[in-house]
C-alpha cells in the first residue's frame, strides 16, 4: 500500500496542530485510494518543544529540532524522515478539504505532480487575470511569476523532488516553493491540472507572503541560487531575472494600494466616530438603492454595513463575476446593469477609468468610495457653517 506524507513545518504553531490532524482524519475517513497518510510535524523552533500527538486514523510523527532552519530547511528535513511515495508540503495554518487526496491522486495520472485550485483571502485565486489552465506552465513560472500561491496546492511524487532543491540553502522564507517549481521544470517534469477547489490558503497577518521585505529578499535569493547552480541558463535565466524585478515592483505597488485602503478605512472610522454614517448620508441625498463596483475587502464591508443599515445593495459589479459567489447577483462590467440610484466604486485605483467605462449609464450616479467619504466630510462641515454640498 502506498503512503502519502504530509510535511508541516511548525514555528510558534502548536495551536494549529489539532486542527491539522482533524483535517487529515477527515481525509482518511473519506478514503485516500489505496494510500495511508503519514503526518510529519517538523518543529523549527529549538526553544519550544511541541510534544507528542497521535491519531487512530493517521500516522503522526513529531520531529523536534536543535536549531531554526527556516521553512525551506524544515521542509527538506521532513523529507529525511518521509516514508511516503507522495509528498504534500502543507503550511501550519492552511486547510485542505476532505476529498483532497482522492481527487489529487485521481488527476495525477502519469505526471510528476498535480496542482489543484485554491481559495485565497476568501475567493478563488485563479480568475480572468490568471486563468488556471494558462499559468501553470514553464513559460509563466520562468518569465512572469510563481502562479502556485501555496505548495499545499501540489501533491508531488517523492522521487521527482529534485535533489538540487534539497541541497540549496535559502536563508529567507518566502520563495522556496517557486524555486521548487523551477527546479522541477528545469528537469523536464510536468504538472497535471486538477480543476477542483480543494485547498484554502489562510492569510492571517503572520504569513511570510505578506511581508514585502522578506518576500523581495527571498525572491532575490532564489534568482541567485538558480544562477549559481545552473538551474536555468541563457534566455530563460534572463527572463527569470526580469520576472523577479517585476514581482518586486508589484510588491511595492500592493503596498501603495494598501496605503490608499488605509486612508479609506481611517476616514470611514473617523466619520463613524462623529456619528456620520454612509447610509444616513445617502438617504439624505435621496439614494436608496446602490450597486458596489469591486468585490474586494472594502466592497464587502460596504455591502454588509449598508445592508444592515437599510440601504438596498442590489448587486456587485466585478470583472471576475463568473468566479465569485455572493447572496446577491454579481455582474460583469459589460453586462446590462439593472437600474439603481448609485454605483459606488470600492476600488482605490483606476477609479477614473472605471467611471469612463460606466459613462453610458446616464441615469445612475457613479461615485468612488474615497470621493464619497470626502463629500461626507464636507457635508458634516456644511452643517456647522450653514452651507450645502450636494452629492
Amino acid at each position: 500500500m502506498n503512503t502519502v506524507t504530509i510535511i508541516v513545518p511548525i514555528f510558534h504553531g502548536k495551536k494549529y496542530i489539532d486542527n491539522i490532524i482533524d483535517q487529515l482524519e477527515k481525509c482518511a475517513s473519506g478514503g485516500v485510494g489505496k494510500c495511508t497518510l503519514e503526518l510529519l510535524l517538523v518543529n523549527d523552533d529549538p526553544d519550544e518543544q511541541i510534544g507528542g500527538f497521535s491519531s487512530e486514523k493517521i500516522d503522526v510523527q513529531v520531529i523536534e529540532t536543535d536549531k531554526n532552519r527556516g521553512i525551506h530547511g524544515a521542509r527538506v528535513r521532513g523529507l529525511d524522515y518521509c516514508k511516503g511515495d507522495y509528498v504534500l508540503f502543507l503550511d501550519q495554518d492552511d486547510r485542505i478539504y476532505p476529498d483532497y487526496f482522492n481527487s489529487q491522486l485521481a488527476h495525477l495520472a502519469d505526471k510528476d505532480a498535480v496542482v489543484c485550485k485554491i481559495l485565497h483571502e476568501g475567493r478563488q485565486f485563479y480568475d480572468t487575470r490568471m486563468p488556471f489552465e494558462k499559468v501553470i506552465n514553464r513559460e509563466y513560472i520562468v518569465g512572469v511569476r510563481n502562479p502556485i500561491i501555496s505548495p499545499g496546492q501540489v501533491l508531488l511524487r517523492k522521487d521527482r523532488i529534485p535533489k538540487i532543491w534539497t541541497e540549496v540553502e535559502l536563508k529567507n522564507n518566502g520563495a522556496d516553493d517557486w524555486l521548487l517549481w523551477l527546479c522541477m521544470i528545469a528537469e523536464g517534469q510536468e504538472f497535471a491540472l486538477n480543476p477542483e477547489l480543494l485547498f484554502e490558503h489562510v492569510v492571517d497577518g503572520e504569513n511570510e507572503s505578506i511581508n514585502v521585505k522578506h518576500m523581495m529578499d527571498s525572491e532575490a535569493e532564489l534568482y541567485d541560487a538558480v544562477k549559481a547552480n545552473g538551474i536555468l541558463k541563457g534566455q530563460e535565466l534572463e527572463k527569470l531575472h526580469d520576472a523577479v524585478v517585476a514581482v518586486a515592483a508589484a510588491h511595492i505597488g500592493i503596498l501603495v494600494k494598501f496605503q490608499k485602503m488605509f486612508f479609506v478605512y481611517d476616514t470611514w472610522l473617523r466619520l463613524q466616530e462623529e456619528d456620520a454614517s454612509i447610509s444616513a448620508y445617502l438617504r439624505q441625498r435621496g439614494v436608496h438603492s446602490i450597486a458596489v463596483y469591486g468585490y474586494n475587502q472594502i466592497g464587502k464591508r460596504l455591502y454588509h454595513t449598508l445592508s444592515k443599515e437599510g440601504i438596498c445593495v442590489n448587486y456587485f459589479i466585478d470583472m471576475n463575476a463568473e468566479y465569485l459567489k455572493e447572496e446577491i447577483p454579481i455582474y460583469q462590467p459589460e453586462a446590462a446593469l439593472p437600474q439603481v440610484d448609485m454605483i459606488i466604486i470600492s476600488l482605490v485605483e483606476a477609479v477614473d477609468s472605471i467611471k469612463e467605462k460606466l459613462s453610458h449609464l446616464t441615469k445612475i450616479k457613479v461615485c468612488g468610495i474615497m470621493e464619497l467619504l470626502g463629500q461626507m466630510k464636507m457635508f458634516s462641515k456644511s452643517h456647522l457653517t450653514g452651507e450645502d454640498n450636494g452629492i
